[in-house]
């Protein structure tokens, strides 16, 4: 029992959950190694300890065969031994055998399947990815039952040994590209990936944050549609959030409920959504700006309002917007982090008195707060984006209360030009406007009816690109 017993008293000495099962049969010995914290110890009793102890004679094929078990294989070396029993799974040595029985008998407690907090629909699947990710990779399997649909894994971190799998259409999606992501995620070196966070900061190309250069979604419909098109898709065991690339600006302005309602809603509401996200990272440095520098533009009726509010203010508006942004910010925090009962007298307390009594005090002005609040709420339109453009909006209102509202019109060009000069893993980020593509248009911010997208878009290939009608690809 060479390996078996170094196996326990070596590499797991300290782990009393490590448990070591000597079984006999005949005149040899069989050790069935396993956490206890991490198998369904009832299967392996009815699948693998009975079995075994019901032969006359042991050998390695005998115990092969009297094993019930779907998941079995073969393993010789250390560091197959550790991943395996760390995964779940059962091992199991003969005699002095070098090699063992690995039986996969992982049972976990996993999160019910729900509806993602940030993506709620009224119409259309409401069921989203949870923390495991055999259940991910199914949810996606019964959406695309093709044989085409490939998934490769890789195992990450020294520490973790997290499974990490790139998943796409082997006939739709780009074969490089594929393999370019798989190189990068099999030569990242790190203790430990916690979350799909962590593979999406190292895939990231350019060194500006401001911007996502990866996308992401709970939910399996929007991943399915995704993969499509001809993405492919990162899925992180541990994690509910599935990583897709290439990835294109004009996604933010999606939403999966826009496939399940007619075309002129969506059409409608993707413009509201551009308005909404342009207004709220500017409005704070365009009310500084005017009230700073450019305040003759306003008409007379407002400017009078206006100061008749501002009097008597301490601050400057760039500092007191800026403070107002900062209150704001630190309400959603606090809010974000209380217990739950707590949370809704935090937010009475913070919007009514603290409001009030800041006004009251001459320390900001209500026009302030009515400005913030409003660009706050235009951010969560589109709430995956609200860590980037939050600091933008910050920028834009010193650039506002600095430089006036001339300043502001060449930050945002110059804002624009590195836009349409980005991309991503050789997919331009303004797609299909930038550089621009009249048939990928038919999904961007006006919405074509389903019967009319019939290509997928042309940004990612150039082959098999048809999705409605013509040639079929099995």
């Amino acid at each position: 029992m060479v390996f078996s017993k170094y196996l326990a008293t070596s590499w797991f000495k300290n782990n009393d959950d490590v448990v070591c099962r000597e079984i006999t049969c005949g005149a040899k010995t069989v050790c069935v190694f396993f956490v206890s914290s991490m198998i369904d110890k009832s299967l392996l009793a009815q699948t693998v300890l009975k079995p075994i102890s019901d032969l006359k004679s042991a050998s390695f094929k005998n115990i092969k065969q009297a094993i019930f078990c779907p998941e079995i294989s073969d393993i010789e070396n250390k560091k197959d031994f550790i991943s395996s029993l760390l995964s779940g799974s059962a091992l199991v040595f003969v005699n002095n055998s070098k090699k063992a029985i690995s039986i996969n008998l992982a049972d976990f407690n996993v999160r019910s399947i729900t509806e993602p907090p940030t993506s709620q629909v009224t119409k259309g699947p409401r069921e989203g990815f949870v923390e495991d990710l055999n259940t991910n990779l199914s949810m996606v399997r019964r959406r695309l039952k093709s044989p085409n649909l490939a998934v490769k894994k890789l195992v990450v971190g020294r520490h973790t040994k997290t499974n990490v799998c790139v998943v796409y259409l082997d006939n739709i999606a780009d074969k490089k590209l594929v393999k370019v992501l798989q190189d990068k995620i099999s030569k990242i070196d790190i203790d430990g990936i916690i979350d799909s966070y962590y593979i999406e900061t190292i895939l990231e190309e350019g060194k500006l944050k401001f911007l996502r250069r990866i996308g992401n979604s709970e939910k399996p419909d929007v991943i399915s549609s995704r993969l499509l098109e001809g993405r492919i898709a990162i899925f992180v065991d541990g994690s509910p959030i599935v990583l897709t690339l290439p990835f294109l600006l004009i996604e933010d302005l999606q939403s999966p409920e826009d496939y399940y309602q007619i075309s002129a809603r969506t059409t409608f509401l993707r413009i509201v959504r551009l308005i909404g996200l342009i207004l709220g990272v500017l409005l704070p440095g365009i009310y500084v700006a005017l009230q700073s520098y450019q305040y003759r533009v306003l008409p007379m009726v407002f400017l009078v309002t206006l100061l008749s509010n501002i009097e008597g203010i301490s601050l400057p508006p760039i500092l007191e917007i800026l403070f107002v942004l900062f209150l704001f910010d630190i309400l959603a925090e606090a809010s974000a982090r209380m217990p739950k009962l707590l949370g809704m007298a935090l937010s009475i307390i913070g919007a009514l008195v603290l409001g009030e009594t800041t006004v009251q005090a001459g320390i900001i002005s209500p026009p302030s707060i009515v400005v913030v609040a409003i660009s706050s709420i235009m951010l969560f339109i589109i709430p995956d984006d609200v860590p980037q453009v939050s600091l933008l909006r910050i920028l834009f209102t010193i650039v506002g209360g600095v430089a006036g509202f001339y300043g502001m019109l060449m930050s945002f060009i110059m804002a624009s030009t590195y836009l349409v000069s980005a991309d991503g893993y050789g997919v331009p980020l303004l797609s299909p406007y930038a550089p621009t593509n009249k048939i990928d248009k038919h999904d961007a911010i006006i919405k074509k009816p389903l019967l009319d997208l019939k290509t997928r878009p042309t940004v990612f290939q150039k082959k098999n690109i048809t999705r409605i009608g013509g040639k079929k690809h099995e």
